[in-house]
């Protein structure tokens, strides 16, 4: 049976690692489902795509109805998503304002109850179903931001990646989701200023200077 729920609230360290992990991973793996110029291919392209990935991810149970509609409605809740992720890496062009306030609106459209226990309390998605999987990803991103982590969540800067990925620095300064992609950014500046740099130099000695 695919449960929908967030586990979140005071437990021990490793459980709070553990809960930390899911909530990350899964908001991870949604933005990644985008097509990308390094080989990632379009995983929500329709209603049977939208249905694998939520059936691999535990979200719903295998033959539950996934409609065309809620594959369109997925990559709506992805980008915003992807949008708040770039602004954590500082890319001033996110249009934050429109994700924010799409997120709310979705918000209201799939709510979440508190499941309170000795051990704490858990945000369960108020729906099942498609709806219930949607109050999962919401519940994913209210567990990072309680646990001060949401921040954490970025898009790679590599323009060829654009991947999403969990900043595990300690600083939180991290802009790619992985060295290769951090090098071959290096790598690309360092040709663009030869380039810049040659043809200045093209121009400091071409006839008439």
């Amino acid at each position: 049976m695919a449960t929908n729920a967030v586990p979140q609230g005071p437990t021990d360290a490793d459980q709070q690692a553990s809960d930390l992990c899911r909530s990350s991973d899964l908001l991870v793996a949604l933005v990644n489902t985008r097509a990308s110029e390094s080989g990632r291919v379009e995983l929500l392209g329709d209603g049977a795509g939208l249905a694998r990935w939520l059936t691999t991810n535990g979200l719903v149970d295998d033959g539950v109805s996934v409609t065309n509609g809620d594959a369109l409605a997925a990559q709506e809740l992805r980008a915003a998503f992807v949008s708040l992720f770039r602004s954590h890496c500082g890319c001033a062009d996110a249009p934050v304002d429109e994700a924010e306030a799409y997120l709310r609106d979705i918000g209201l459209r799939y709510p979440l109850v508190s499941r309170i226990s000795a051990d704490g309390y858990t945000l369960v998605p108020a729906q099942t179903g498609v709806p219930g999987a949607f109050g999962a990803l919401l519940a994913a991103a209210t567990d990072l931001a309680a646990r001060g982590a949401w921040s954490r969540l970025k898009i790679c800067k590599n323009t060829s990646c654009y991947g999403g990925f969990f900043d595990k620095t300690r600083n939180s300064v991290g802009q790619y989701c992985s060295p290769a992609c951090g090098s071959q950014m290096s790598m690309r500046a360092y040709r663009s200023r030869l380039r810049k740099s040659s043809s200045t130099e093209a121009v400091g000695t071409s006839p008439g200077h």
